[in-house]
């Protein structure tokens, strides 16, 4: 309950801040912001956020976002990113969409993932896409032509599908570690 308390606080918060001049009853702007930033927090650390350049608050499940990026977090550091063009957020099911060139970059792995969309269970703490995803780390790089399926920290990833390139030599093993 606290965890959904702070979401909508976070919300409301956010539409709040724009300026009153930015929306009037009849351009139909009246549920959208802009720059706008959702977070869970825990033991005062910020578990996760999710920026978007701009965020539409018309549906009262769903919020549809502009540019999101979903930022990860792992003891107070950031552990991951998440990217796309839009995505939506809802609110019921603590479920987050990333679309449109979506990507993943882990800061902690040095791994990257590519792919059309992912989904972020927020209570599961669950990443996964469901079409084709390409991870690449140093040279190495794997097709997961039925997607993937990972938890924020992307130290384990189950590949659907896959298929590899192997690196030629121990040299490019080595230059990815």
């Amino acid at each position: 309950m606290k965890k959904t308390a702070v979401l909508l606080l976070a919300l409301l918060c956010c539409s709040a801040c724009a300026k009153k001049d930015d929306f009037s009853a009849e351009d139909g702007d009246v549920q959208r912001a802009e720059q706008v930033t959702i977070f869970e927090s825990k033991d005062s650390q910020k578990k996760w956020l999710l920026q978007a350049d701009q965020v539409d608050f018309e549906d009262l499940s769903n919020a549809v976002l502009t540019n999101p990026r979903l930022l990860l977090r792992e003891n107070g550091q950031d552990s991951a990113e998440v990217s796309g063009q839009k995505g939506t957020f809802d609110y019921n099911h603590k479920l987050v969409s990333i679309e449109g060139k979506a990507k993943i970059k882990s800061f902690t792995q040095q791994i990257n993932l590519a792919t059309d969309r992912f989904f972020y269970d927020v209570d599961k703490d669950k990443i996964w896409s469901d079409k084709k995803t390409i991870v690449t780390r140093g040279t190495a790089k794997i097709t997961a032509r039925g997607g993937i399926e990972t938890d924020s920290k992307l130290v384990k990833i189950e590949f659907k599908k896959q298929s590899t390139r192997l690196p030629e030599n121990i040299q490019e093993i080595q230059g990815a570690v």
